[in-house]
């Protein structure tokens, strides 16, 4: 993965739905050369952002024990440009799952307008049956634990729990 486009899970519902950000920045490095004087982010990367997103909400609901892979985007709407400074709430909604594939539509808004909208058709491999997929999920776990951690809050809870066995004074 050459960009990463998600930067945090706002929400995770398992076998329905979640809620993305990507915080678009102007030091992007494909800022330089679409377009120089009035930056855009690629279409493209707006697609691979709902691919990630995907990706996760369909591994997350299915136990990280199948690997989805991209078989086909349909149904794919640009609407408005998305620029530096923007956040870029990526929804993804999981409308069909089986055994074998599995279907997202995908809707990325900036202030709660609809910047662009697709439909992504997976295929899923079984983990257990196949070394690569089994590889793809341990990574998508990481990767879903990375962006669903709050280490502000688990140092302060590691804080609250010294303070607790010493003496109040001891930690002021």
């Amino acid at each position: 993965m050459r960009f990463i486009l998600i930067d945090r899970v706002l929400k995770m519902e398992k076998g329905k739905e979640a809620l993305l950000i990507k915080n678009v920045s102007n030091s992007e490095d494909y800022f330089s050369d679409h377009f120089p004087g009035s930056p855009i982010m690629p279409g493209s990367l707006i697609l691979e952002g709902f691919e990630q997103a995907s990706h996760l909400l369909i591994g997350f609901s299915l136990d990280f024990s199948f690997s989805p892979v991209l078989r086909r985007i349909s149904n794919g709407k640009f609407k408005r440009f998305v620029r530096p400074g923007d956040q870029l709430q990526l929804h993804v909604r999981l409308v069909d799952e089986g055994q074998e594939a599995a279907q997202v539509k995908a809707k990325a808004q900036v202030d709660g307008k609809t910047m662009a909208e697709a439909t992504l058709h997976f295929t899923l491999v079984d983990a257990k049956e196949d070394e690569e997929a089994g590889r793809a999920c341990r990574r998508l776990k990481e990767f879903y634990e990375l962006l669903t951690a709050d280490p502000v809050k688990d140092a302060w809870e590691s804080w609250s729990m010294q303070g607790s066995r010493r003496g109040a004074s001891d930690v002021l």
